[in-house]
């Protein structure tokens, strides 16, 4: 790839998605950090962490310290639950019960490095998002659909959950999985220039 661009580290479809959407140049390329290793008793702090390690786990490669590394991690939060990605259908079937006509929050930390001009902008963003009552059927058609396989909390916003928003605050790109409009901030902090 010629001239500037960014490297996503992830391959996540939506955040390529969401970059492309904007003119963003980027490269994705699937990072080495073991989610699994981070403390997730707080959730802004797992996030955070979480986006820092995956981008440091390409940044810190002497083929990428000179580019700029964006990583991101997205989680749900309902209750005093912190949802990562279900890995069976009862666990996408019990969280998308509990966020039934309720609030939740979406959780991203979105992480920005260049090794070798020591920048490292790392921040948070919470959205929140109240679903309306979920029917029987709307329930058995998700999970059915596998419509909760590779998704923070197990949905998608702009997929089939579109039709069951009550209200959203905050950044939707964020609910996505890439807040945008951070972003854009942080880029601009750094005279990173996308157009």
């Amino acid at each position: 790839m010629n001239g500037k661009y960014l490297i996503l580290a992830s391959k996540s479809p939506r955040r390529k998605e969401l970059l492309k959407s904007v003119g963003i140049k980027f490269k994705a390329i699937d990072h080495k950090y073991d989610e699994n290793t981070a403390d997730k008793s707080d959730a802004i702090l797992y996030v955070e962490n979480a986006a820092l390690g995956k981008a440091l786990s390409i940044g810190n490669l002497p083929k990428y310290n000179d580019k700029f590394i964006l990583g991101v991690d997205t989680v749900v939060v309902c209750g005093d639950k912190i949802l990562g990605k279900p890995k069976s259908v009862e666990e996408a079937d019990a969280n998308i019960r509990d966020m039934s006509g309720k609030w939740h929050s979406v959780v991203s930390g979105i992480s920005l490095v260049n090794s070798s001009l020591s920048v490292n902008f790392t921040q948070s963003v919470l959205s929140k998002v109240r679903f309306k009552d979920f029917s029987e059927e709307f329930i058995k058609f998700y999970l059915d659909n596998n419509h909760w396989k590779g998704y923070a909390g197990g949905y998608a916003i702009q997929g089939i959950f579109a039709l069951t928003v009550d209200k959203i605050e905050g950044s939707y790109t964020n609910i996505v999985g890439l807040p945008l409009e951070t972003l854009y901030d942080m880029l601009k902090t750094i005279k990173y220039d996308i157009f």
